[in-house]
């Protein structure tokens, strides 16, 4: 009797401890509340703002005058003389460059002794002619159709004549041009800003072998993406930067209206305003335009931006800090940041970090980067 009830205060002292040692793990095992903070996803947040209403896009570009030409003979040869070096300045009529003549001198020489020639001829045919007029007349036996006929073939013979002449004086004209042509001159008083020949080289009718560009009225010439360019209008305005800082105005005057076969680019030709007098040609600015945005929408960091299933998300917070995720549509991008044109709106919280762990619903635990 003593051992059951021995027995059974074992078993009561065992129960005992198992109860101590269950209350003591419950009491350890924090509750719903505890083990929801407990377990929140610590995030980073900032607020998304209103974007910028215009877009900025990038441009360089060499300093050009407006007004330039390719200068090219008007006859093929040999180089003689370059006279004028790249950066020269010269006047309309200035001499430029000369091409070889001495074929131009033979061609000349043998047409003006052509012209000689037949201008004797038609002289001597003359004379001759009316010489046989009068015999015909002077003979008594002839009758008034032997001199008809005989003044017919007189006025044949001298209009041959004359028309060798007037052929033999059109060659005579040709040669005389093409030899002014050896002579390149400027068509207008400006820079020389290229040269593409050299002495001793050959010259090709037509073909340039410098350029010249005033300095009064500058522009650079840029290329730009398809794309960008149908947003580009005549008028936009952009802010250049020259080498040593200091700020340059400008205007778009043309936007071609077709792109590069290759590259896909637009040319784009912008006005600069060089009141100061201190820009040249051959100088490289950099800057940007300002391209107007079509639609509103809010800026956010591009690292926001999550793609899941093929769509762009972001994850907001609530006040009580529970995430949402948002499908949004993106916009144009730059310098880190990014435009939203719909899916959230001006002033929510957007996740920036963290949000790679976060399902929707989630708990979170926030602070704020701005």
């Amino acid at each position: 009797m003593q051992r059951i009830t021995q027995k059974k205060q074992y078993l009561l002292a065992g129960a005992i401890v198992i109860i101590t040692i269950t209350t003591i793990l419950l009491l350890k095992t924090p509750g719903n509340a505890d083990q929801n903070t407990k377990t929140a996803q610590a995030i980073k947040v900032t607020t998304a703002k209103e974007a910028t209403k215009s877009t900025p896009l990038e441009i360089s570009g060499f300093v050009r005058g407006e007004n330039r030409a390719e200068i090219a003979p008007m006859t093929s040869g040999k180089i003689l003389r370059i006279l004028k070096n790249e950066g020269d300045f010269v006047k309309k009529g200035e001499v430029l460059a000369t091409i070889e003549v001495n074929q131009a001198d033979a061609q000349v020489s043998a047409a003006q002794a052509s012209v000689n020639a037949l201008e004797k001829t038609l002289a001597d045919s003359k004379k001759y002619y009316d010489q046989l007029v009068d015999q015909t007349k002077d003979n008594s036996s002839s009758s008034n159709e032997e001199i008809k006929s005989a003044k017919r073939a007189r006025d044949l013979q001298i209009q041959a004549a004359k028309s060798q002449l007037i052929s033999a004086q059109g060659a005579l004209k040709i040669a005389q041009s093409s030899k002014n042509n050896s002579i390149v001159t400027a068509p207008f008083s400006g820079t020389i800003i290229a040269i593409s020949a050299r002495e001793g080289g050959f010259a090709n009718f037509s073909m340039p072998i410098m350029s010249i560009s005033t300095q009064n009225s500058k522009e650079i010439e840029t290329y730009v993406s398809a794309a960008n360019a149908r947003d580009i209008k005549v008028g936009t305005i952009a802010t250049m930067r020259a080498a040593n800082g200091q700020p340059i105005s400008g205007a778009v005057t043309a936007v071609s209206a077709g792109s590069d076969a290759q590259s896909l680019k637009t040319l784009i030709r912008i006005h600069i305003d060089d009141s100061s007098g201190t820009i040249y040609l051959g100088d490289f600015l950099r800057g940007e335009i300002l391209i107007p945005k079509l639609q509103d929408a809010v800026s956010i960091p591009r690292s926001a931006i999550l793609s899941r299933g093929g769509d762009q998300i972001v994850f907001v917070v609530d006040d009580d800090n529970i995430a949402r995720e948002k499908s949004v549509t993106i916009g144009f991008e730059s310098d880190g940041m990014i435009d939203v044109i719909s899916g959230i709106e001006e002033n929510e919280k957007v996740v920036i970090e963290g949000q790679q762990y976060l399902i929707n619903g989630s708990i979170t635990k926030t602070y704020a980067s701005n």
